[in-house]
């Protein structure tokens, strides 16, 4: 006889943690904040695009910049009449190219009577001077109008109450034109001649003459002959001739210029640079239309 019998079968059951849930504080958020913060967010985008420049290349800036040869010192001059009665004004002028910052400086001079005064040069290069001749003697008056040179600066002048001709580089009297040994007339025009062309003195100059009649009409006894003022090249500074080195002949620059050659080929630089440009109006147009269609999407939802 069969029999039954009752097997209790014992299961392990786990025992699980209690589950510990955190809540976080949550902010209401409606669909209105939203769409607004959309909106404002769309219409900062376009503003950005409209205001902040878009950097693109821009064509190369081309500069040119044209060598000019400096114009090499020359000085001319001319007296506006050759004799003159005592008290008519005499003129003195002409042409001085290069630095002439300082001006030219002319000296008029014949016997005791010594006129040095330095003239400025106007932006064309040109200089004039009147001369009042009231109570000056019948003489031969020598002119010579003097170019600081190379240097701009004026090297041969005077000094002192006796007209003393300085070398203002060494501060040495070369001669005087009045006083106890001064030299007169043709020997001062020879000892200026030999001053300025020292060595070591970088000033040009050119010469020329004029004679003023007494009263009488009588000429003075010293004349100079017309020419003989040429310089080392045969060019005559009393009729306003000066050497050209670049055309090798006498010419007047008034009349001709001196080329010194051609300029220097231009120096071209060409300087890359990057302009800046707003966006085009439709670009900005568009972009905020798609932001407007992003918000009412969004609002939708």
């Amino acid at each position: 006889m069969g029999h039954s019998s009752d097997h209790t079968v014992q299961k392990s059951i786990p025992k699980y943690k209690p589950l510990t849930i955190i809540y976080l504080p949550t902010i209401p958020i409606s669909m209105k904040q939203i769409t607004q913060t959309y909106v404002l967010l769309a219409i900062l985008v376009v503003a950005a695009l409209l205001v902040l420049p878009v950097s693109r290349a821009a064509s190369p800036t081309i500069t040119t910049a044209v060598s000019v040869p400096q114009e090499k010192p020359a000085i001319s001059a001319t007296v506006s009449a050759a004799s003159i009665t005592a008290g008519q004004p005499i003129t003195v002028s002409g042409s001085a190219t290069g630095n002439v910052t300082p001006g030219v400086q002319i000296w008029v001079f014949a016997g005791n009577y010594v006129n040095v005064s330095t003239v400025s040069v106007n932006a064309d290069g040109m200089f004039s001077k009147i001369y009042n001749t009231t109570g000056l003697p019948a003489a031969t008056y020598y002119v010579f109008v003097q170019h600081p040179g190379a240097d701009n600066n004026l090297e041969i002048m005077t000094t002192g109450y006796s007209g003393q001709v300085t070398n203002m580089d060494t501060g040495a009297v070369i001669f005087n034109f009045t006083g106890m040994g001064s030299v007169q007339n043709d020997a001062a025009a020879i000892a200026l001649t030999n001053a300025l062309n020292a060595q070591g003195i970088n000033d040009i100059y050119t010469k020329t003459q004029f004679v003023i009649t007494g009263p009488s009409g009588a000429s003075a006894a010293t004349t100079m002959m017309p020419g003989s003022d040429r310089d080392s090249h045969g060019c005559i500074g009393s009729a306003g001739y000066t050497w050209c080195e670049a055309k090798q002949k006498c010419l007047r620059i008034w009349e001709e210029p001196c080329t010194e050659g051609s300029a220097m080929p231009p120096v071209t630089t060409i300087a890359p640079t990057t302009t800046k440009s707003p966006l085009p109006p439709l670009a900005a147009i568009a972009g905020f239309a798609l932001a407007c269609c992003a918000a009412a999407f969004c609002r939708k939802k």
